[in-house]
């Protein structure tokens, strides 16, 4: 978490464009707990994670779109269903809550 921090520290100093997505909270298996934190760069590179797999992707493309189209704060919540899980070889069957 601290190296997310660090980073988006010298970014906005930059004054170049990020988005910071964090877990709010979970219920059940999941494959990050409340606090983690990915950062999106304008680049489209980051720092951190919230888990991987598509959930993580998705919150991903959410980020990039929220610079694109300079949004405000996102609520996402994502059950990791078995759909979702074999889908990308996962083993959580949690819920996922997350602000972007």
């Amino acid at each position: 978490m601290h190296e997310v921090f660090s980073d988006a520290i010298e970014r906005l100093g930059s004054g170049e464009k990020i988005v910071v997505a964090t877990v709010v909270r979970t219920k059940g298996s999941t494959p990050q707990k409340p606090g983690a934190k990915l950062l999106v760069r304008e680049d489209g590179s980051g720092t951190g994670t919230l888990g991987g797999g598509c959930v993580e992707g998705d919150i991903w493309f959410a980020a990039k779109q929220l610079m694109q189209e300079g949004g405000g704060t996102e609520y996402r919540e994502y059950e990791l269903n078995e759909d979702l899980a074999a889908e990308d070889g996962l083993i959580c069957g949690g819920t996922m809550y997350f602000l972007i």
